[in-house]
């Protein structure tokens, strides 16, 4: 015991201080991976070397063990004796669970979020979709999908309960971080931007009911087209065959 009775940091081995500091070094090996991950930086059925991973955050390969395992337990990347870790497959199986559960959740948070939501947060909202409106490509990229997630998200917030948020966050990670954009279709952009200032409108006159009704099937359509690009990706991979 320190003079007052206070305690000493503890020190690992190396003599480096742990405790807060290794919760943050894990929280950063956790954060850089979604990252990777987001960007394609990492792909699906490719081997997570933890060590490589260690060395690219410029930390010790200990938080990045941690970090994985905790992303093995919220289903991200998945691990297997004499494997270890790496990033799934799509499976439309997984997508199809994922929407119906994104489509509960969300439509449960936005019916309180129509009965709570504050001129600052509809301000806050319409500023966001103009963001997400102005980016415009020939295709889905990830900086709209970042945008578009934020927005959900952020909507889910003005809920106030933070138990739905969490789990519809968790969502999100699924399936922002497990799917690419490129398998959502030009056309999708210009309907889903008309669907969120649907909801806008149902959220202005605060109608819970028909926001829930009208992002349900925002959901639906979403889904569609993510299962489509799906679909295709799978018949390509069944039926290639490469040249000799």
């Amino acid at each position: 015991m320190a003079d007052g009775g206070t305690k000493k940091p503890a020190k690992a081995a190396n003599g480096k201080k742990t405790g807060k500091n290794s919760v943050s070094l894990v929280e950063k090996a956790y954060q850089q991976i979604k990252r990777m991950m987001f960007l394609n930086e990492v792909v699906a059925g490719q081997r997570l070397r933890y060590q490589d991973i260690a060395q690219k955050l410029e930390v010790s390969q200990t938080p990045v063990i941690l970090a994985l395992t905790r992303l093995e337990n919220e289903g991200l990347v998945r691990s297997e004796a004499h494997k270890g870790f790496y990033v799934p497959e799509a499976s439309l199986d997984e997508v199809r669970e994922l929407y119906e559960m994104r489509a509960l959740i969300e439509g449960f948070l936005l019916k309180r979020t129509a009965q709570r939501i504050t001129r600052e947060q509809l301000d806050q909202l319409k500023e966001l979709m103009a963001e997400h409106e102005s980016i415009q490509n020939q295709s889905y990229t990830r900086e709209r999908l970042w945008c578009d997630a934020r927005l959900h998200t952020i909507l889910a917030s003005f809920s106030g309960h933070q138990v739905g948020e969490h789990f519809l966050r968790q969502v999100f990670d699924r399936l922002y971080l497990m799917y690419r954009p490129e398998r959502l279709s030009a056309d999708r952009m210009g309907e889903s931007e008309q669907e969120h200032r649907a909801v806008f409108k149902a959220l202005q006159a605060r109608d819970g009911d028909k926001a829930c009704e009208l992002i349900r099937g925002h959901i639906n359509r979403g889904q569609k087209h993510i299962l489509d690009g799906l679909e295709r990706e799978v018949q390509f991979r069944n039926s290639f065959a490469p040249w000799n």
